[in-house]
């Protein structure tokens, strides 16, 4: 678990001072999160989700969030209070919605689904087929660099849970495999000619 002081804003747009807690283990961009509503979203699946570290937690101050915490009963430790207060949140329906609606924290899931466009399909063939001449090199790729990059972040959305819908075809991916497949077979070339691998973030 990650955590970090940052900057965070309410569905108002308030501004306010949270902890940040990542239990996302891949990273994903900001616009592929989305907030959570007791009203909307369905606590089990939420609860899963955390469960399987698909969850982003922002929490306002410690200090307050542990003074609203004892006002309702809940636990609060000197050691451990964070755990402790996921472990109430999580205990059912209602401390969940309460939590929601009263104590100041936010809960981001993965949107559900991407639709990659055909533009967006467009400027990704572009980057592999970029060309640069290098004398005795012949012709030799330019944005291979560029082009791994996203598509290692269209692995992370899939890897995340999120459904990518590649437009104009019946073609969706929900696994990691089904990504690899995909890409591979449609920039094969990078497989033995980039350094980097697309099916990791390591190399």
């Amino acid at each position: 678990m990650r955590q970090a002081q940052c900057k965070c804003f309410d569905k108002f747009g308030r501004e306010f001072d949270a902890v940040e807690i990542i239990e996302m283990i891949p990273d994903i961009l900001a616009w592929a999160w989305q907030s959570v509503s007791p009203d909307v979203h369905d606590f089990f699946d939420v609860r899963q989700m955390h469960r399987d570290g698909r969850t982003q937690i922002q929490l306002p101050d410690l200090k307050e969030l542990k003074g609203w915490a004892r006002s309702h009963g809940w636990p609060t430790p000197w050691f451990g209070f964070e755990k402790a207060f996921m472990a109430k949140l999580f205990e059912s329906k209602e401390t969940f919605s309460l939590a929601l609606h009263e104590s100041g924290i936010h809960i981001l899931i993965p949107i559900e689904k991407y639709t990659l466009t055909v533009e967006r399909l467009q400027e990704l063939d572009a980057l592999y087929e970029e060309r640069e001449e290098m004398g005795a090199l012949g012709q030799r790729p330019t944005r291979w660099g560029t082009l791994v990059s996203n598509l290692r972040e269209i692995r992370r959305l899939v890897e995340a849970g999120v459904k990518v819908k590649i437009e104009g075809t019946e073609t969706i991916l929900t696994t990691w495999q089904g990504f690899y497949e995909w890409a591979h077979g449609r920039y094969h070339m990078l497989e033995d000619g980039y350094d980097s691998w697309i099916g990791d973030d390591n190399s």
